[in-house]
């Protein structure tokens, strides 16, 4: 007898073919046989009453890394349908940490997810793994290797290219994580020290990327003005590296970019002509959100929060920072168009949901002084929405054929809502109200797609054999219900979630449990 069987389901594979009529059933946490099924029997049984069942989505952009370190229930992205999560992206991963990068990392990575209730400490990416594995996990979870825990423990946090010796170090450091299970590598390279690097570099880390067949996720170095250079300078690391390269979170920032995309897209697709093997995600707004450091030159960063405070204290220095804190400020829509999301200490907590110019007129200065003021009375760990993105930009992204899905989402007290409505936004608005693409368009953009380009064996499909990661809902109801207005809003209309076999959503209700697997790459 089977555990599970859903009977009379509309049947969306993950794989774009249309739709089906049938049944599922699961036992010991796979799908063991699909069709129509009379006569089977089965200790729990669902009328799925047409009600469509998908695979579970795959988040290709997540920061839940010290959530789930932290053992939380990730309710936020189970009722969104996310049964499997890519962290360690941007360049800023939790493994590799070595005694000396663990506190830069640290104070990257928790504004990004959450604060570590354990001690931060150095490990590698096996015994990461392996705690992850022992604490048990959510929904299923796999990561790659961040580039500035490359940098950090091989040069620390300065702002220089590495010579021979310490370029070979960082491949050796690199291939040990990519063997002990990572995805691979992600570039922050708007992030220092990712940003620190030339281009050389990213090809000499790419090629350790290609040995292996794992992927390099890549934050490119503008998502402004230089766009297009940036785009260029990954697809050199494509032609020179071999490797697979995937972009985070495709984007033409700043208003005198907007309009922008078709050109983007056009030379991404003439990457794919080359046979260069090039892909991208993407959150469904047009508004992003990250650090407000990202307003700050990349040169004042360097050494982390202890180099920005000795800098602000020269007054040459500090008038150079602000000025060009105004040029960024602007070139993402103006101060009004900034609004802070968290900060870390409860003196600013006020601050929270308003908007930089809000506070500036409160405060009674200038933007660009009030946002370094924030930025060093919170030792840079303060996360900023920017409205500066064109509707029209995303639209045209979320219809191309390479595109996939990621969340980017990033708690705190007053979020952007892609935290929590990402994944039902691309079914509720862009396929079901805009009519962008049918259904089993928007399922395959955030199943197989990602499941096949991390090479997720078992996952993103209904097929006989498959892992059961399963949702059950119907279209008409699955929403997003999170605004900018009031963000801290779960999704709602899925009936049942199943991670490998066991439901973590039953009769729309959450459960309680840890039924997720920790995903090591393939070697």
């Amino acid at each position: 007898m089977i555990d599970w069987l859903i009977r009379g389901a509309r049947i969306i594979d993950g794989a774009g073919k249309a739709s089906i009529q049938g049944d599922i059933a699961i036992s010991g946490g796979r799908i063991v046989e699909l069709g129509r099924l009379e006569g089977l029997g089965a200790k729990r049984l669902i009328e799925a009453e047409g009600r469509v069942a998908c695979p579970g989505f795959i988040d290709m952009h997540s920061h839940s890394d010290v959530l789930f370190l932290n053992g939380s229930s990730l309710a936020h992205k189970v009722c969104q349908g996310v049964t499997t999560e890519l962290i360690g992206q941007d360049g800023m991963s939790v493994a590799p940490l070595t005694e000396e990068s663990k506190g830069p990392l640290s104070e990257m990575i928790e504004p990004l997810s959450d604060r570590l209730k354990e001690e931060w400490r150095p490990w590698d990416m096996d015994h990461f793994l392996e705690n992850l594995a022992k604490k048990r996990v959510p929904v299923n979870v796999a990561t790659l290797t961040g580039h500035c825990n490359l940098r950090l423990a091989v040069m620390g946090y300065k702002m220089a290219l590495p010579s021979r010796e310490e370029l070979d170090r960082m491949g050796e450091l690199l291939a040990v994580s990519l063997k002990k299970g990572a995805m691979g590598i992600s570039l922050g390279l708007v992030y220092p020290p990712s940003s620190y690097s030339d281009t050389e570099e990213l090809i000499s880390l790419g090629k350790v990327v290609k040995d292996h067949d794992a992927i390099l996720v890549v934050h490119m170095r503008d998502e402004q003005d230089g766009i297009v250079e940036s785009l260029q300078e990954m697809m050199a690391v494509g032609r020179e590296s071999g490797c697979k390269i995937h972009l985070s979170h495709l984007k033409c920032m700043g208003k005198k970019n907007w309009g922008r995309m078709a050109q983007v897209l056009e030379l991404v697709e003439q990457a794919h002509k080359e046979g260069l093997a090039f892909s991208f995600d993407q959150y469904p707004y047009a508004a992003s959100s990250t650090s407000l450091s990202s307003l700050l030159p990349g040169w004042a960063l360097e050494g982390g929060w202890k180099g920005l405070e000795q800098r602000v204290r020269q007054p040459e220095t500090l008038k150079k920072i602000l000025s060009e804190v105004g040029i960024t400020i602007e070139n993402r829509g103006g101060p009004a168009a900034i609004t802070i999301a968290s900060v870390k200490t409860s003196g600013n907590k006020r601050f929270t949901g308003k908007s930089l110019k809000t506070i500036s007129e409160e405060r009674k200065m200038g933007s660009e002084q009030t946002a370094l003021e924030l930025l060093v009375e919170e030792q840079l760990q303060v996360i900023a929405i920017y409205h500066s993105l064109s509707k029209e930009d995303v639209e045209l992204a979320m219809i191309h054929f390479l595109q996939m899905v990621g969340s980017d989402g990033i708690l705190g007290e007053f979020p952007h809502p892609r935290v929590y409505g990402t994944f039902p936004r691309v079914i509720h608005f862009f396929s079901r109200a805009r009519g962008l693409f049918p259904l089993e368009e928007a399922i395959r953009k955030m199943t197989s797609a990602p499941a096949d380009r991390l090479n997720l064996r078992g996952r993103g499909r209904i097929t006989r054999g498959s892992y059961a990661d399963i949702l059950l809902f119907s279209p008409d109801r699955f929403r997003d219900t999170a605004t900018f207005d009031d963000p801290k809003q779960l999704a709602a209309g899925l009936d049942w979630v199943f991670v490998n076999g066991v439901p973590v959503i039953e009769n729309g209700r959450l459960q309680e449990g840890s039924q997720g697997s920790v995903i090591r790459r393939e070697v």
